[in-house]
């Protein structure tokens, strides 16, 4: 049987859009209000939908003056003739109060941290308008160890807010299956394998956890989340024959750091270790710059198109 698409609208806010097959209420909402009206935590483009953190919650009804429940938006189905309220009063509130847990036990030395200006915690707090944390200063995370053993990766878990989002990207983006959460309710915390160090787990080093985490519990030694870089040029890796897509990040004629673009269709916010992180060869002084010709047993300097026409003919 035929699906009548024309049937396939809901209402966001009072205004009627269409919606498509297979959409949850996020799909539905960031494609017609765009990304980021409704905050997420917990949700990311390249990976699956979670549902651990609510913070993109909204209310549901099948009519507009109908009775409503507050779900989560990320992986509820969206149906025909529901009305969704993305900003009522109670939503308001409940955001504001998980986001206000969740600082409770979270470092606030944002300005001196390395993702400042680019911290989708930092920029959901602003969302739902914190001002202040009521609670009282109780049991937190806060004393947990820097892990700086590995040499391109880095964690701070006292800066975790346990989103699993880098455990989805290590297995669903890579398939390797280093990182696990380990514990319930207030122990629960990321591993690495069984528990080891960075250095001595089965990480591959592909950024893929970095590169997702929200803020900086995990990173890596080129700190590719700041905003230190003065420009961003996007370019294809030229490692092997995928054609992976890079956004290059740059200052003055140093490379910062190396990410992989969402909307890469290619590789789709992943990268190997290759393309990511071997970079620090661009500037070299040995690196050669123009085209070579042997002639008479020596090297020469080439314009490219004395090459190409060199290559022609041989």
């Amino acid at each position: 049987m035929v699906q009548d698409l024309s049937t396939l609208t809901a209402s966001i806010d009072g205004e009627t859009e269409r919606f498509e097959p297979g959409d949850t209420l996020l799909n539905f909402i960031d494609r017609h209000l765009g990304r980021g009206h409704v905050p997420t935590l917990c949700d990311a483009p390249q990976i699956k939908p979670f549902g651990a953190c609510r913070v993109c919650s909204v209310e549901i009804a099948m009519s507009e003056d109908g009775p409503r429940r507050v779900v989560a938006s990320c992986h509820t189905p969206i149906a025909a003739g529901m009305h969704i309220f993305t900003e009522s009063p109670k939503i308001r509130r409940l955001r504001r109060n998980i986001v206000e847990l969740v600082l409770t036990d979270h470092p606030l030395d944002c300005l001196t941290c390395e993702v400042s200006g680019n911290c989708e915690l930092q920029t959901v707090a602003a969302k739902v308008g914190m001002s202040k944390v009521r609670y009282p200063a109780g049991a937190n995370h806060l004393d947990r160890k820097k892990d700086l053993s590995h040499p391109y990766m880095t964690s701070d878990l006292s800066k975790c807010i346990n989103c699993s989002r880098c455990v989805r990207a290590c297995d669903e983006v890579q398939g390797q299956f280093v990182l696990s959460m380990h514990g319930r309710g207030f122990d629960a915390r990321i591993i690495k394998t069984m528990d080891d160090s960075f250095a001595d787990s089965t990480c591959v080093s592909c950024g893929a956890c970095s590169q997702a985490c929200p803020t900086s519990a995990i990173s890596d030694v080129f700190k590719s989340k700041s905003i230190e870089a003065t420009k961003k040029t996007r370019t294809i890796c030229t490692y092997c024959g995928v054609g992976c897509n890079l956004s290059v990040a740059t200052k003055g004629n140093e490379v910062m750091s190396i990410q992989a673009p969402l909307d890469a269709e290619v590789n789709h916010a992943h990268t190997c270790l290759k393309g990511r992180y071997a970079f620090k060869f661009y500037n070299h002084k040995d690196r050669l710059t123009k085209p070579l010709i042997r002639t008479n047993g020596h090297f020469e300097e080439a314009t490219w198109e004395e090459a190409y026409d060199h290559i022609s003919r041989t």
